[in-house]
């Protein structure tokens, strides 16, 4: 313990230099106000100066801000939008501080809006920080940690760590407040990792001896608490010395030494007056009226509770908390009244938008029209064309049968049929020119070509009743080949035959086989494919193919 206290001393030095310079600080910025020759450089020195004034003189820093507000007033353009934006911030804290809960979330909800229209990051986070503190203080401590949340993920991005240990602190806080000290330790801890100054880490260790508080860890407490009015004091935090003050005479009641925290909470009660801060006047008062009860000091209890009583009224106003609530009622119906007026100046340019398109598609639809029209006599003369391409192909088709009869009469005048054959052969010829229909005409050529090569079928022109069955039952003979890969050779050569139109016995001639065996052969075909005798076997398998 003894090696700490030059530590502490050398601290306490460090923070009575800080304090120093900070008075030093305050009075180069005034000169500066003083020979500002613009607008927007004394705005800013105002600012600066107002901030930090702001726990230490709150009618000056109040008399600073106003006159920024109404100096910016008739300005245009986002840096002095965004100055006006801070004002209203501290403004607010103003208000908050000294009571005036209505104006001070007015001036907050204004600032958000100032500065999210000029997308003010600094400015966002400043404010989201701040509504953050006003709802932890009315107890809404689910809308404190929302916003304080957003202001460390806004001051996250911006790098600026002594304001998101700020924030941090502030959500510690709010987290003890709301009884929740696992979430209140872990946020103390992270902030105290951060190479943030040492001041606001004093602050943290405030939080952290009000949570040793709560587990009746007086002595540690204590020691943290009388640090920290050493410390606001060097730095002329009064606010702070102010809370400190009050906590050390808690404390001290708790530990039932109650002369000793009399002194603390007259100290408390003195800087609080100064500061107007109703506030920590109203749990002054009440601390300091229920240890003069202890203390049966009856009468300045009695005091005392009379003017806890009269902060009490004034900031748990009823009336007042429906006017707040009014107040955020109103500001979101106007926010939402103007994305109503978004949302039809949308509709509009959406109709109008519609109407230049359905102007644009009547003009392509005549277009189109137009280039319809032109191109339908294209049209019909392409459909005479294929019309004339169609008759041309009709009759090469016709001449192909005309060569294929031709073919016909040379293949019976050099196989030297008989002069009867030939005499019924050119009969029949006759006969199949005759038909009309092209279809009838080829049946019939394929049955007399059969008919006339069973004449002379041997061994030798088996080949060759093989390649004229390739030719012109070649689809048929893909069924088979696909469908029935069981079938034999000989098999699938009979199904071909019977494709033809004929019979057992001009089959048996081609097959150089008897009639019997042919009936026999396709009786085994009918069980191989599962085909009754009711069943046209060759309607059967094409419609397999199909």
């Amino acid at each position: 313990m003894k090696r700490l206290y030059p530590i502490i001393f050398f601290f306490l030095c460090m923070m009575q230099s800080y304090a120093q310079s900070h008075d030093s600080i305050a009075n180069q910025l005034k000169d500066k106000i003083e020979n500002a020759t613009t607008d927007s450089t004394r705005i800013r020195f105002q600012i600066d100066l107002a901030k930090q004034l702001l726990k230490s003189n709150v009618d000056t820093t109040r008399l600073i801000i106003s006159d920024v507000i109404n100096t910016i007033e008739d300005k245009e353009g986002s840096y002095y939008q965004s100055r006006k934006a801070e004002s209203l911030n501290y403004l607010g804290i103003l208000d908050n501080k000294q009571g005036y809960t209505e104006n001070a979330l007015s001036n907050y909800l204004e600032a958000l809006d100032i500065t999210q229209e000029v997308k003010d990051s600094v400015g966002i986070g400043l404010t989201y920080h701040n509504m953050g503190m006003f709802y932890r203080r009315q107890k809404e401590f689910s809308k404190a940690k929302q916003y304080l949340k957003k202001a460390i993920v806004v001051k996250e991005k911006l790098k600026d760590v002594e304001d998101l240990a700020l924030s941090l602190h502030m959500l510690a806080l709010t987290n003890y407040n709301n009884e929740q000290m696992d979430s209140a330790r872990y946020h103390i801890a992270v902030l105290k990792e951060m190479p943030c100054s040492n001041v606001r880490k004093s602050k943290a260790n405030g939080t952290l001896a009000a949570i040793y508080f709560k587990e009746k860890k007086y002595d540690q407490s204590i020691y943290i608490f009388k640090e920290n009015i050493e410390i606001s004091k060097d730095v002329n935090d009064q606010n702070e010395l102010s809370i400190s003050y009050l906590n050390v005479a808690v404390l001290y009641n708790a530990l039932q030494q109650y002369d000793s925290a009399v002194p603390y909470l007259d100290s408390a009660i003195a800087v609080a007056k100064k500061l107007k801060h109703k506030e920590l006047l109203l749990k002054q008062y009440y601390s300091r009226s229920n240890l003069n009860e202890t203390r049966k000091e009856y009468e300045q209890a009695l005091q005392d509770y009379k003017i806890y009583k009269m902060y009490n009224d004034s900031i748990n106003d009823t009336e007042k908390v429906k006017r707040i609530t009014e107040l955020e009622l109103n500001y979101k119906f106007d926010k939402e009244k103007q994305a109503s007026e978004l949302r039809l100046e949308n509709e509009t340019s959406k109709k109008q938008l519609y109407l230049l398109l359905f102007v644009i598609a009547t003009i392509m639809g005549g277009i189109i029209f137009w280039l319809t029209r032109k191109n339908a006599k294209q049209r019909i003369a392409l459909s005479n064309e294929e019309l004339a391409t169609e008759q041309l192909e009709k009759v090469k088709a016709e001449l192909a049968l005309v060569t294929k009869e031709k073919e016909l009469k040379n293949a019976v005048i050099e196989n030297s049929l008989r002069q009867e054959v030939l005499s019924k052969t050119l009969g029949d010829i006759k006969e199949i020119i005759k038909l009309e229909n092209e279809k009838e005409r080829k049946t019939a050529l394929q049955s007399l070509s059969a008919s006339l090569l069973s004449e002379k079928a041997t061994k030798t022109n088996i080949t060759d009743l093989k390649s004229y069955m390739d030719t012109v039952s070649m689809d048929f003979k893909v069924i088979l080949d696909n469908k029935f890969p069981d079938l034999k050779e000989k098999e699938k050569e009979l199904l071909c035959l019977m494709t033809l139109g004929l019979n057992a016995t001009e089959i048996s001639k081609l097959q150089n086989n008897t009639v019997s065996a042919i009936k026999s052969a396709r009786s085994r075909i009918r069980k191989k494919i599962g085909v009754d005798s009711k069943q046209d076997i060759i309607e059967f398998i094409k419609n397999i193919g199909v």
